[in-house]
């Protein structure tokens, strides 16, 4: 069944706080098909960077779209021990997991391997073609800690909306930080 963006809002909605888990969530969301043209007004792209486009936040979840133009990827992140659902909607992206050897930090002397499953991990798109997912977040979060295997530091990381119901905020997307 295909659907607004409005209504895998009302979908979320209507999980009980207690049942916001993978098996409700999942079994909510299955054999919904959003139509992409209700998605349109969210989609900001910006010049070699993602962009993170917020639909809807409350206590319980937040709804975001993001953006990837070509060649564009996410620092390697955790996200904050909070559950996380993607849903590719238009394009290709690689996802690649990492675990941490000493901890999460945030600190100095912290080594990564390229495996694991523990919620750290990047995403990107390498392809030739811009890319756009939802990512369903519960509960919502502000920041991260975000890894640099080559200095072998993780620092906290504030997130940033480059929109807000559609609306731009602080500018086109490629003068945000």
């Amino acid at each position: 069944m295909q659907v607004a963006v409005e209504g895998i809002v009302d979908t979320l909605r209507q999980v009980p706080p207690a049942r916001f888990q993978p098996g409700e969530v999942c079994a909510r969301l299955r054999g919904l098909l959003l139509d992409p043209a209700t998605l349109q007004r969210y989609l900001h792209f910006s010049p070699q960077r993602y962009t993170r486009n917020l639909i809807y936040r409350d206590e319980i979840f937040e709804l975001v779209a993001l953006c990837w133009e070509p060649r564009t990827q996410s620092p390697i992140h955790n996200h904050s021990g909070q559950l996380c659902w993607l849903s590719i909607q238009r394009g290709a992206l690689r996802l690649e997991n990492f675990k941490s050897l000493d901890g999460p930090g945030p600190g100095e002397g912290i080594r990564l391997l390229q495996q694991g499953e523990n919620g750290i991990h990047r995403v990107s798109n390498p392809f030739d073609e811009r890319a756009v997912s939802l990512h369903v977040y519960s509960r919502p979060y502000d920041t991260c800690i975000a890894y640099d295997p080559v200095a072998q530091t993780a620092r906290e990381m504030r997130l940033q909306y480059h929109s807000v119901g559609g609306e731009l905020v602080g500018g086109p997307p490629e003068q945000m930080q």
